[in-house]
């Protein structure tokens, strides 16, 4: 089987080769279920939720949660979710017809449960193509990748690198367009929501935007230039993250949203936070945090020796910008702050003030109170940075928010 990856319709990938998934009869308007067995919900199915939030090219007809079956998905991610039921396993969801399974999950380690492997069979059993942003490869997987030959369907591994290793040269340092970066506290701190949520705002507003995924999510969503980040061996990550500005600058982008990855005070994925930081060589960032998150999400199931708490909002931000200033100067613009886990509007908006002070920048929630001010604040902090896009992007008419 040859492996590759999917463009899905309008929309430029850096990962070439479509030969894995064509897009005849698949890039449009495809129906899909997705897979989330004891995880569907905004934080343990990133991968899910977006998927129901973002993409333009999945009709989303069921999710697959067995300890949330019986209910719609707006019972756990709320209007998102809207009319999605939400099933046991992937028999009661046959009865929607679906033509793609896509896992909805993004574990620690990246491993397909193996309880999951019958449904996975079964899938491909009734022709549908499989979608995966796993570290393991269903395409690798003997029984499965043999299973799709036998009844002629598709698997997208959506980690898969196919392009060749690149070392940064520097010149993503002279793109002509303003580049944002969305860095986090944590992983999971709402970084790819709000690459996207600016990106489309201001497209929205006539801008020539591009969104710049480093992700699987955003690969699967649709973006402007992507790369699987976290699968590139470490030397050629900055490489990789700079083709993806110069990908953009090339299609005359005058504002790239580049999607972080992780968090620089991250034991485990600070490599890939700071290759990518340095490799897309932004004007600008906006820090991305969890309202009410005190220690590192993911692993605060764990023994307490294995927690560790998120540092000061201004802790990031003067490590951020001191971090950046020996490869291309940068400044943090923004908080996008994350308060769905805050029920009362009045109260979210007292956190987005206390974050603001604590940060020492504005602070918006772009998904809970629209992403219009956000991009206000970074326009506004545009005003430094000497390029020939970033004087389109402010001389616009169209940078004025309805």
């Amino acid at each position: 089987m040859t492996h590759g990856a999917f463009r899905p319709s309008g929309r430029r990938l850096w990962l070439p080769a479509p030969a894995l998934l064509s897009r005849a009869g698949f890039d449009r308007n495809v129906r899909v279920a997705i897979l989330a067995h004891d995880k569907f919900g905004p934080l343990t199915s990133k991968t899910g939720v977006c998927i129901l939030r973002y993409s333009k090219d999945y009709e989303t007809v069921a999710v697959i949660d067995r300890s949330k079956a019986g209910k719609t998905a707006d019972a756990f991610v709320g209007k998102v979710g809207r009319n999605v039921p939400v099933v046991a396993h992937l028999r009661d969801a046959l009865k929607f017809n679906p033509e793609c399974l896509i896992i909805g999950i993004a574990p620690m380690g990246g491993a397909l449960p193996e309880a999951w492997r019958p449904e996975l069979r079964l899938a491909i059993e009734n022709k549908m193509q499989i979608v995966s942003g796993l570290h393991s490869f269903i395409g690798d997987d003997a029984e499965l990748s043999q299973l799709a030959m036998k009844h002629g369907t598709k698997i997208w591994d959506v980690r898969r690198p196919t392009r060749p290793n690149r070392i940064a040269t520097g010149e993503g340092a002279s793109v002509k367009g303003l580049v944002v970066h969305t860095m986090g506290t944590d992983c999971n701190s709402g970084k790819m929501t709000a690459a996207v949520e600016l990106a489309r705002e201001a497209q929205r507003r006539g801008i020539k935007a591009a969104f710049a995924a480093t992700g699987q999510t955003g690969i699967m969503i649709g973006c402007d230039a992507g790369a699987p980040i976290d699968r590139i061996i470490s030397d050629f990550v900055a490489g990789a993250a700079e083709e993806l500005v110069l990908e953009c600058d090339r299609q005359g982008a005058d504002l790239t949203v580049v999607e972080g990855q992780g968090s620089l005070d991250h034991f485990a994925y600070s490599g890939v936070t700071l290759g990518l930081l340095h490799g897309c060589y932004p004007d600008l960032v906006v820090l991305c945090h969890q309202a009410g998150r005190q220690q590192l999400g993911e692993y605060s199931r764990h023994e307490e020796e294995m927690v560790q708490k998120i540092r000061p909002l201004s802790w990031h931000v003067e490590t951020i910008e001191r971090l950046t200033r020996p490869v291309h100067a940068t400044k943090v613009c923004a908080v996008a702050l994350a308060t769905f886990a805050i029920p009362d509007d009045a109260e979210a908006k007292k956190a987005l003030q206390a974050a603001a002070k604590e940060a020492g920048v504005p602070a918006f929630d772009p998904v809970r109170f629209g992403p219009g001010p956000l991009l206000d604040a970074v326009v506004e902090a545009s005003k430094g940075v000497k390029k020939s896009g970033v004087n389109r992007l402010r001389t616009s008419p169209a940078t004025v928010p309805r």
